[in-house]
């Protein structure tokens, strides 16, 4: 889902609290954020087990990925009215609503779609109008019935289901409601892939990513405030199909069987996040006189469109939530604008992914990508992670190449870097930085020799470090593979022109 970075930039606690900040990779297919306002490091850490635990129970519920869960298993018997938990019943009486609002936008039957597109893409090949036709035909039918006087639901086709699109906000909701009960906790803002709640006594400034440059360090396209709301984002380009140079997004229309390409991007923000997320996967595929439309009709809902050549389109609320944003003074070192600046260097993207270990309750390792010069100086740093405990950042002493040359960095210009970076939904341990040919105070960096630098240091794990040697200039390089080690599973550099919009819907599938 897609494309906002959740990139937590300052929050509001009460003054007898501090603020803890813990990061999580493989929670759910993706990544968890969390921020705790707690009256001690033992609460947040405890607030922190409830939510990671909840997370687990509730995936026991819903992932179509296992075949044990409960979902699977009440797929798997067509026919057969069974008692389902209350959480399961509750998704499925959601979907049918917000099938009916959406007049079909919104179908979990929808992953027979999926299918064939998989397939297509295999195969190297579109889907033919008859075989989208006959599977939106079968979709289109009742796919259960529930029976709340007994808490039954009834399975009446044996096509696939996927509650995805409801299921990630749901189970975010019930998370931090269940970490904010706890002693000593006052508030909590918990991200897993773009699904975001904060609740209770926190106020967060959220960036909006631009689905053109998903990199999690690009610059944003604007930032609102949260507070005791949930927000979600979708978009068709981080996942999708890939047909004959192609990307088609991985968003389908039920009533159609085609990709939603026409948005790049949607973020909504809602009462819940579960119908934030319901709302995001919906609006992909409306119209943005159908947005309108069905958002008119809610209460407490705001969005941001962004169709696939860039043009934004807010709801009213959204405007005056950006407008509040840039009046809050929290938001003055966190807003974000484009450089003046004009580089003679191209730019250079890194993808890197990190390993997940074997270990229960797995935090993010602490990692630093940056450049430095022929001298050793370093000139930019494009993703910084660590784990802070109030009443300030800990752990960059073991980023130790990082955190020496900072040190020297900071005798120069007395500029810190030091701060917590998250993204939207991406896969497990996957994500992008780029570097735009400027330096950490936005001036242009000359052509020559750098040094690209890696590093990666897990609490009670290892220490790693990988260095790639460059030569920019005016010509691109083709992509490299770096070396691979216990942290980092796989990386890759590429110095290529900026990439341009794209306006028909194309894109690299890269």
């Amino acid at each position: 889902m897609l494309a906002v970075a959740a990139a937590v930039v300052s929050a509001a606690p009460a003054l007898a609290a501090d603020r803890y900040a813990f990061q999580h990779d493989f929670v759910l297919g993706t990544s968890l954020d969390l921020e705790i306002v707690a009256d001690s490091e033992q609460a947040a850490s405890a607030a922190e087990s409830l939510l990671l635990a909840e997370i687990n129970r509730l995936a026991g519920i819903f992932s179509t990925y296992d075949a044990n869960s409960e979902l699977s298993r009440w797929q798997s018997a067509v026919g057969v009215p069974a008692a389902v938990s209350s959480e399961l019943f509750e998704a499925l009486a959601a979907c049918e609503r917000w099938h009916e609002v959406s007049r079909g936008a919104f179908n979990p039957a929808a992953a027979s779609l999926t299918a064939i597109w998989q397939q297509a893409q295999r195969e190297q090949r579109l889907p033919s109008a008859d075989e989208l036709a006959r599977c939106v035909d079968a979709i289109e039918r009742p796919q259960w019935t529930l029976d709340p006087a007994t808490r039954t639901a009834t399975r009446l086709t044996n096509g696939p289901l996927s509650l995805d699109a409801i299921a990630k906000g749901g189970i975010v909701d019930r998370a931090v409601a269940k970490a904010l009960a706890a002693p000593g906790v006052r508030g909590i803002m918990a991200c897993i892939g773009g699904d975001l709640r904060a609740a209770g006594d926190i106020e967060m400034v959220v960036n909006v990513a631009d689905p053109h440059h998903d990199e999690v360090n690009a610059a944003p396209l604007c930032s609102i405030v949260l507070k005791d709301a949930g927000l979600a984002t979708s978009g068709n380009y981080r996942r999708g199909f890939d047909i004959a140079g192609r990307h088609w997004s991985h968003i389908l229309d039920p009533r159609t069987g085609q990709p939603a390409n026409s948005t790049a991007g949607v973020t909504v923000i809602a009462e819940s996040t579960e119908t934030a997320d319901a709302l995001a996967t919906m609006f992909s595929v409306l119209t943005p006189a159908e947005v309108a439309d069905v958002a008119g009709t809610l209460s407490g809902v705001d969005y941001l469109l962004v169709t696939e050549q860039g043009r934004q389109i807010p709801s009213p609320g959204w405007t005056r939530r950006v407008q509040a944003a840039k009046a809050a003074s929290l938001l003055a070192q966190a807003e974000a604008k484009p450089p003046a600046a004009k580089s003679e260097l191209l730019e250079l993207v890194v993808n890197f992914e990190l390993n997940k270990p074997s270990e229960e309750q797995y935090r993010r390792p602490y990692v630093a990508v940056w450049m430095e010069d022929a001298d050793g100086f370093p000139v930019r740093t494009a993703v910084l992670w660590m784990q802070t405990k109030q009443p300030g950042p800990r752990w960059h002493r073991d980023l130790l190449r990082w955190f020496k040359n900072d040190r020297v960095r900071k005798l120069a210009d007395e500029k810190d870097l030091i701060g917590v970076i998250s993204g939207a939904t991406r896969g497990p341990g996957e994500y992008k930085a780029v570097f735009d040919g400027l330096d950490d105070a936005g001036k242009p960096l000359k052509p020559g020799k750098y040094t690209l630098y890696i590093e990666a240091a897990r609490e009670h794990g290892t220490y790693q470090l990988i260095r790639h040697p460059l030569q920019l200039g005016a010509e691109p390089i083709p992509e490299a593979k770096l070396k691979s080690n216990v942290e980092i599973k796989s990386a890759s550099v590429e110095y290529r022109k900026p990439q341009p919009a794209r306006p028909d819907g194309s894109q690299p599938a890269s």
